[in-house]
């Protein structure tokens, strides 16, 4: 997959099947948009290729950001799309000047004269261009007057009956239910960060944890409690359970993300680390002293050992 920043050095000589959209966390809808695109690429001889912008508009045009929550970044959507064999990903800078400009200059500049992009596949919701004028029946009317593209929506019908979207997933994160988002996702949620230093209570406690800095401030964490995880460090995998939440029984005030790597010994601390959500535990909850907490933790350790199947700790 060609991955561009930006139209600067785009440049292709064959047909040009395009979509357009943020596809947050590239879940089973988005990964059935795709295979329609691959398709129909194949069958005019064309090229593949998906453009979503950066930074997310909401971030760009400084609109509610503080509320915004992203199931992937651009890192983590550019590996999910390489998986699913698109031809090209562009990620087209957004700013203000982007923003405000109209419908067909972007339609006609851009899309058709830039990228040569011979048909257009869109969601049913999907608009651009100042004021959101570029929608569906705008495409169809240059598609007809101009000869120069075709154009196809994916119908709000058909995403119904997938009975996914972005939304519901983060809802499912939210509430804690990150098999339902594996599901709808078609892979396990995972948060990436740095390792850093905390505070050594799990240490105290008899369960180190790796406490995680995530990399970007907009992701979707899930809701609190303890999690069996699977984290990878430096290409290895180690099987875990993850702690999220703000730590009640010491009066803690922010949220944390702290896992403890079952049968580990060592030093971690700036490294990066990707942790995969398997199955929820149990919610957060607070505990009259660190001594019930500790017996809730070996309680906790003992599912997730259950759950991966190991022996547990004598």
């Amino acid at each position: 997959m060609k991955v561009y920043h930006g139209l600067e050095h785009f440049k292709v000589d064959k047909a040009v099947v395009l979509t357009i959209g943020s596809f947050d966390g590239v879940h089973l809808g988005h990964q059935e948009l795709i295979s329609r695109l691959k398709l129909k690429a194949a069958q005019i001889g064309g090229l593949s290729a998906l453009m979503t912008f950066t930074p997310h508009p909401r971030i760009a045009l400084n609109k509610d950001k503080e509320k915004l929550r992203l199931l992937t970044n651009d890192a983590e959507k550019e590996a999910l799309l390489r998986h699913f064999g698109l031809d090209m990903l562009i990620f087209m800078p957004f700013d203000q000047a982007f923003s405000s400009q109209p419908a067909a200059v972007f339609l006609e500049e851009i899309l058709l004269d830039k990228i040569g992009v011979k048909h257009l596949v869109i969601g049913y919701d999907h608009k651009f261009g100042q004021n959101r004028s570029g929608d569906i029946h705008f495409l169809r009317e240059q598609a007809a007057s101009s000869k120069r593209f075709t154009v196809e929506e994916i119908s709000q019908q058909t995403m119904d009956e997938l009975a996914v979207s972005s939304t519901k997933i983060r809802l499912a994160l939210e509430a804690g239910d990150v098999m339902l988002a594996q599901k709808l996702l078609g892979f396990s949620y995972s948060l990436s960060g740095e390792i850093v230093k905390g505070d050594q209570i799990g240490r105290k406690l008899g369960y180190p944890t790796a406490n995680l800095a995530l990399n970007d401030v907009y992701k979707q964490v899930p809701g609190a409690g303890v999690y069996a995880t699977e984290v990878e460090i430096g290409g290895k995998s180690y099987r875990a359970m993850t702690y999220i939440g703000t730590r009640p029984t010491i009066a803690g005030t922010q949220n944390n993300i702290e896992t403890n790597i079952l049968d580990f010994e060592g030093d971690l601390y700036a490294q990066q680390m990707k942790v995969n959500f398997l199955q929820h535990i149990r919610a957060d909850v607070k505990f009259e002293n660190l001594e019930e907490l500790t017996q809730q933790i070996s309680r906790d350790e003992r599912k997730v050992r259950l759950y991966f199947g190991l022996p547990e700790q004598p």
